[in-house]
Formats: C-alpha cells, structure tokens, sequence
C-alpha cells in the first residue's frame, strides 16, 4: 500500500467556505476495478479537507496488489470518521455504497457521515439552463474555469491499473494517482458554481414546490422545533412531499431531512 499527502492552497472566498460548512466536511472519491461492488475491488481513494481557510490537505490510499484493499479501507476510514459531513460528486449513487459494500466485506465496522453533500445531485438540475454541455465532473470542472493536469478517464484508469498490476510501473501508478487527486482538489471550487445556483434567481427548476406547500411545511417544521438552512423556493414538490409525510408521521429526524433535501434530484 502507498500513502501519499499533500498541502495545496484552495482559495474560495470566505463567504462561501462559511456558507456551506465548507471547513467542516472531508472531500472524497475512489476509484475502482469496475462497477461491480460485490465483485470489483477499490484500488485508490483519495481524501481532502481544509487545514485552514486556503490550506488544503489530500491523502491518497494506493493499492498497490488487489490484496490491499483492505488496508486501505481501514486508513481511509480513520480519516473519513473524524467529519460528519462529506462530500463528492456523485458520490451518493456510485462511491458511497461501493465504500460501505467493501468495508463491510472486510468486516470493517464504517461510521458513514451523517451528512453527505453531492455536488452532482445540486448542478444536475440547472447545468443546461447553465450552458454546461453535459454533467460530468470534467465538463463542469471546464466550465468554471478549471485546468486539469491529468488526461485520462475513470474507464481509463481500470486498464492503467490493470497494466500496473502486471507490470509495477511506476509511471502508470503516478498518472492513476494524479487523476483521482485532482477529482478531489477540485471539488471545492464547484461550490463556486452551487452559489451561483442559488444566487441566480433566473434559473428555473421543474416541478418546484408552490407557495401552499412551502407555507405547510414551514409550519410543520416550526412545530416540531427544527430549523432548516434551505431555499425553500427552490425545493422540488417530491422533496417537500417526502419531508411533510415524514413530520406527519412523527419522524423527527434533521439528518434525514438533509438527505432528502441532497439525495433527490
């Protein structure tokens, strides 16, 4: 197993990093042998988190033999337990349950993060409107002006490791590394863009709560003493739909009205 760390300067305007809690999450993203979480392995996880308010630190767990995998499972999860919030893009469908699947086939014992902020799930919805071509992390990384080092693909990065295996080389290993560090480095600067989306008044989103419901689910939250950092104008009928049934049931749970405010697209 290789372990590599990094300091980096992130700079992201004060405003924002407090906005989003931005200080307060570890940044993360994996990349894997294939789709199969039962079957394929992860080979490299990489995990980022502010050490100041431009001080960015990146950790890198490197499978070097598929037998590894475990080890790297345990050093990222001493890591990843010491926030409460994490964040990825698109995390919540693919590295997320890929994550838990392998911790639990080790019968490794994983705290998840209560809270789990994927940016694709936040851009999704708004990236034509925005004139983004499509919403894949590289094509959203362009679009906010970001220029990456690395060439390669996550599909490409399967037959380099594959290669690796095989051959030890040390140059595959570093264009595999670099690739998932800048997946990492990168994810802060798309907060830049989640403000835009809730700045820009313009952007419209289909099938958004109406004014009935918001006032509705205002009271029930009033009601049961919680307190939510939303917009609610911008919260989509399902969401507000399975927030209210939740209340009405007697479930009074923030963190699950988190997820669904971050899960639902």
């Amino acid at each position: 197993m290789i372990i590599r760390e990094y300091e980096s300067k992130v700079h992201i305007n004060k405003s924002i990093l407090a906005r989003y809690s931005m200080l307060d999450m570890c940044y993360y993203d994996i990349e894997t042998t294939g789709f199969d979480k039962d079957k394929d392995c992860i080979m490299l996880i990489s995990l980022g988190y502010f050490t100041g308010n431009d001080s960015f630190k990146i950790k890198q767990y490197f499978a070097e033999q598929l037998s590894e995998e475990n080890n790297i499972l345990v050093k990222f999860k001493e890591e990843a337990e010491k926030f409460n919030r994490w964040c990825s893009y698109n995390g919540i469908a693919f590295d997320e349950p890929f994550i838990t699947n392998r911790m639990d086939k080790y019968f490794i014992n994983f705290k998840v993060p209560i809270y789990h902020i994927d940016l694709y799930r936040i851009i999704r919805p708004y990236y034509e409107q925005l004139g983004i071509n499509r919403c894949n992390l590289k094509t959203v990384e362009k679009f906010v002006g970001i220029q990456r080092k690395d060439s390669i693909t996550g599909e490409e990065s399967v037959h380099m490791y594959n290669r690796f295996l095989n051959t030890g080389n040390e140059k595959i290993r570093d264009i595999i590394l670099l690739h998932n560090y800048e997946d990492v480095l990168d994810l802060p600067y798309l907060f830049n863009l989640v403000y835009r989306i809730d700045e820009d008044t313009s952007l419209i989103r289909n099938n958004l709560v109406n004014s009935r419901q918001i006032d509705y689910l205002k009271f029930l939250l009033n009601k049961n003493e919680i307190s939510i950092d939303c917009n609610f104008h911008r919260m989509k009928k399902k969401q507000a739909y399975k927030i209210i049934n939740m209340l009405n049931n007697g479930k009074v749970d923030k963190k699950d009205i988190f997820n669904i405010l971050n899960n639902i697209y």
